[in-house]
């Protein structure tokens, strides 16, 4: 029986009522959109914000950077180990050609649904081909529903003709199926974004992890992994820049030691706070799987998974292009600050 665990800055929430059984966590940016409250197809390129250090506009062009991080400042030791962390999640990450996991994922919203507990439990999956190619599905979504009668408990159900969040990027475009409206939206990428806008989405942490543009675009510093928890790396991470800034306030991410990949993340809402208003988004990433041995005829199974989709019976399809807003390079108000540099990679997982 799952049960549940907080701990420091972080929650990864393990629940399980009647017979339906929640595990928290997630991706940040697991590509994307649903991928989480900044979704993949309103992901803002970086333009000078990712580029690394070396590569930055002269500082007349570039954003201000003033101030501090939203975080005690860290010892030279947690410097490095950090340092150490991005660097190798950089080298491992960089070497992913094809990907695939199941995710799990819980919505909590105290305004609109229950205090607490979760909103929404849903369940889904992920797959990525390098350089740009990637697909988020919501396969399963069940709905808080409140008791019938004072004092009875409440029920997760699935709602009939209930359709998840499905997006695909080809490269070329990002496809939406909008369920509520009944359409495929096509938004196609300038050719600018294209074969980059995967990695540097609204979360650019699972898939091309670059340490010195995660460093730019982010205050990001290390937590404290509790004593029976084995083989994990915790990051906290706040946005710099207001395009971020205004998708979500924060972002934890679970680094697993075994094969370097994110294996949960939990999004905290713009407006969290932890007392008045404790809005998530947690996910769980599980079966994952790396650059598995296939034979040419698997392998075009597996890449028709990013293929332009044909409409479903009975749906229209929009054909949009992408809307680049004018101020990506504007730094946010609690986060701005300066620029680290990225250390070289390194030969094996750090250790503290």
């Amino acid at each position: 029986m799952l049960e549940s665990r907080v701990e420091y800055g972080m929650r990864i929430e393990l629940l399980q009522e009647g017979t339906m059984s929640r595990h928290a966590l997630v991706v940040v940016a697991v590509i994307l959109g649903g991928l989480l409250q900044a979704e993949l197809a309103q992901a803002q390129p970086l333009a000078a914000n990712s580029a690394p250090t070396a590569n930055l506009p002269p500082a007349a062009n570039a954003p201000p950077q003033v101030g501090t991080a939203p975080f005690p400042p860290m010892s030279p030791q947690e410097q490095k180990f950090l340092d150490d962390v991005l660097n190798y999640w950089q080298q491992r990450s960089q070497a992913v050609e094809r990907y695939r996991c199941t995710f799990r994922r819980w919505d909590y919203d105290p305004v609109f649904g229950p205090a607490n507990t979760f909103k929404t439990y849903s369940e889904g999956s992920i797959k990525y081909s390098a350089p740009d190619k990637g697909m988020y599905k919501i396969e399963k979504t069940l709905h808080w529903t409140a008791p019938t009668q004072a004092g009875g408990k409440p029920t997760f159900v699935q709602r009939p003709d209930d359709v998840g969040e499905h997006w695909i990027c080809d490269g070329q475009s990002v496809f939406e199926h909008d369920a509520k409206n009944k359409q495929l939206i096509q938004r196609e990428l300038p050719p600018d974004m294209r074969g980059k806008a995967i990695a540097e989405g609204p979360l650019p942490f699972l898939f091309g992890a670059d340490a010195a543009k995660i460093k730019h675009r982010y205050w990001i510093h290390p937590l404290p992994v509790p004593p029976d928890v084995k083989g994990e790396y915790w990051l906290e991470a706040y946005p710099k820049t207001r395009q971020d800034a205004v998708n979500y306030q924060k972002v934890h991410v679970i680094i697993a030691q075994d094969d370097f990949l994110p294996k949960g993340l939990v999004i905290f809402d713009r407006n969290f706070d932890s007392v008045r208003n404790p809005a998530r988004s947690t996910f769980t990433f599980e079966n994952r799987e790396v650059n598995w041995s296939v034979a040419l005829q698997q392998l075009n199974l597996f890449n028709r998974e990013f293929y332009e989709p044909k409409p479903p019976f009975g749906w229209k399809k929009v054909v949009e292009k992408y809307d680049v807003p004018p101020d990506v390079q504007d730094v946010a108000p609690a986060a701005a600050g300066g620029i680290n540099q990225a250390r070289l990679p390194i030969d094996s997982p750090p250790r503290r």
